[in-house]
């Protein structure tokens, strides 16, 4: 499992699996091949939504964003040394 956390408070925002991290790495812009953090917005989720991203994924950073616009993200897979 994946757990991702608000970048700015650390706090714990929700889980998802490798494959939904596959999906949204695959979405998302990194800048490196090591990049953990990504820049989320709401209109991320309604793009992943109309483009058939895994729902249960979208609910999650949904979720996430907690009615903000946008948030940075970062994720852990749990059990991996940092």
């Amino acid at each position: 499992m994946v757990t991702l956390y608000d970048a700015e408070t650390n706090a714990r925002v929700g889980r998802i699996t490798e494959k939904q991290r596959d999906a949204l790495i695959g979405w998302m812009e990194e800048e490196d091949s090591e990049d953990r953090e990504y820049y989320l917005t709401a209109e991320d989720c309604d793009l992943m939504e109309e483009q058939g991203i895994d729902p249960t994924l979208v609910a999650t950073l949904r979720s996430a964003l907690r009615g903000r616009d946008d948030m940075d993200i970062r994720y852990e897979i749990e059990g991996e040394s940092q």
